[in-house]
């Protein structure tokens, strides 16, 4: 037999059965990642992270995403309710569902203290100090909801607009539809942990790999794993070992695997590494910073400098272009509060305040805030009721009516959007879910959430997919 006459196993399952075995094959490729799950259309494109021009004029060029994963109490901290000190110790006066069945209907007041802004008039609680000196500048979303209730599926809900493993993150999306001005950075870049859904908080799933986000830390030493040039390889060295590799990805791209996204993203990444040698060590090294600078995030404080760390070389990946910046807000505390909320709800608060307050203020300081989108929320909210009655009560998920917040990218400082019942429990004007969050950053960024699409298993997916969603046009200015 001549070779021209050779049947391939993969013409044969196509030949074969009217072609049912091919679809087996695929279907088990696919499960491997080895066929990506991707149209024709999708697997002939070629992907990078370019920048593009928006679909249509944007009021913000970048996100910062301050993730708070683990469900944060912001009645406690943002939404304070009069009737919860009424009714503080006693029966709630209609029914108050949680995950527990028969869960408990005594309501539990705010153990702490609000104060009202002189200009707009809002109140923020007493265990966010510097935030009470900046939240004029931000718009609330006082009506959020979610249909989910526990941690892991409400957490995929918020970051990826499905309740369940396996979906592209927002950043994601955003990277993908706009690519990102600086090429020697990453176009999304993941800051600390906090996520209990962990790296999948920002991956890019099924969308090209090359549109992941890129795990960093505030540490100019070492800002990425294996960043820095091995000791006792020289810098000749090290650029002909990367062309040896890169010449070995194409001849292996131009055999075998001429779609395959993985070997593109593997390729673009080894480009990518080299050129972030230089640049991540700097925007790295907070150091460079002024004195006023570094007081201004409390780099130093025992409990929030881990953070404003954090917050600060947001900044400074924000100056230098980087499309999308998620911050985790856990720092290993649990914003979980089931249990002891008056004793641990202090803590976690301090670990955040000053680093989130300090980047408003200098992001507005610099003239940046105008065109950056600051983004705030956790996956859920609490409940009213105490969950325990013992001494140290906490209070359970709320995911019926809670509030985040929002600043900068083109949206009216000091506005309030939609509003909870009298005890801060369930929406009741101009609900809002995670779809409405997703269309409106979309668009601030010039993006139309309709047409943001990637063609997966046979459909045209999305961030928002198939859910009600519309733009928040309320909060634009």
């Amino acid at each position: 037999m001549s070779l021209k006459n050779i049947v391939t196993r993969r013409q044969a399952l196509q030949n074969a059965a009217v072609g049912f075995g091919a679809m087996a094959l695929n279907s088990m490729m696919q499960g491997d990642r080895l066929y990506a799950a991707e149209s024709a259309g999708a697997r002939e494109r070629f992907y990078n992270v370019l920048p593009k021009a928006p679909m249509f004029p944007a009021k913000a060029k970048r996100v910062i995403f301050i993730y708070i994963g683990g469900g944060p109490s912001t009645i406690d901290m943002f939404d304070p309710k009069p009737a919860l000190v009424k009714f503080d110790g006693k029966p709630a006066p209609f029914e108050i569902k949680g995950r527990a069945l028969n869960g408990s209907q005594q309501i539990m007041a705010s153990p702490w203290k609000f104060q009202q802004s002189k200009q707009t008039g809002r109140y923020v609680s007493d265990l966010l100090p510097h935030f009470q000196k900046v939240g004029d500048k931000v718009t609330f979303v006082r009506s959020m909801t979610t249909d989910r209730i526990d941690h892991s599926t409400a957490q995929f809900t918020f970051v990826t607009g499905r309740g369940f493993t396996g979906f592209p993150s927002m950043g994601s999306w955003v990277n993908y539809a706009l690519g990102t001005e600086n090429q020697n950075l990453p176009g999304y870049v993941a800051l600390g942990q906090g996520a209990s859904i962990g790296e999948r908080a920002h991956s890019s799933a099924w969308l090209p790999p090359i549109f992941n986000g890129t795990g960093m830390r505030a540490d100019a030493q070492s800002p990425i794993y294996d960043i820095k040039r091995p000791t006792g390889v020289s810098l000749d060295e090290q650029k002909r070992f990367l062309n040896m590799v890169g010449e070995l990805d194409q001849i292996q791209k131009g055999s075998s695997y001429a779609l395959d996204q993985d070997l593109e993203s593997r390729i673009a990444n080894y480009e990518l590494a080299a050129r972030m040698q230089v640049e991540a060590l700097r925007v790295a090294d907070i150091d460079q910073e002024s004195e006023a600078t570094k007081k201004l995030y409390g780099i130093d404080s025992k409990v929030g400098g881990p953070f404003g760390r954090l917050c600060l070389m947001a900044r400074r990946l924000a100056e230098k272009d980087v499309r999308f910046i998620q911050i985790y807000g856990g720092g290993g505390g649990n914003w979980d509060t089931h249990n002891n909320i008056e004793g641990q709800l202090p803590g976690l608060c301090e670990y955040i305040d000053q680093g989130m307050s300090g980047l408003l203020i200098d992001l507005e300081q610099r003239g940046m805030l105008k065109d950056t989108l600051v983004v705030w929320s956790g996956e859920f909210g609490r409940l009213p009721t105490i969950q325990a009655s013992s001494g140290k009560p906490g209070r359970d998920h709320n995911p019926y009516g809670f509030s985040m917040w929002m600043a900068g990218g083109g949206l009216k400082a000091g506005f309030d959007l939609g509003d909870t019942d009298e005890l801060g429990y369930g929406a009741v004007d101009t609900k809002c879910t995670h779809s409405d969050i997703h269309a409106t950053v979309q668009h601030l960024l010039g993006i139309d959430f309709k047409k943001n699409t990637f063609p997966y298993e046979g459909r045209d997916e999305s961030l928002v997919g198939v859910n009600p969603a519309r733009v928040l046009n309320e909060l634009i200015a």
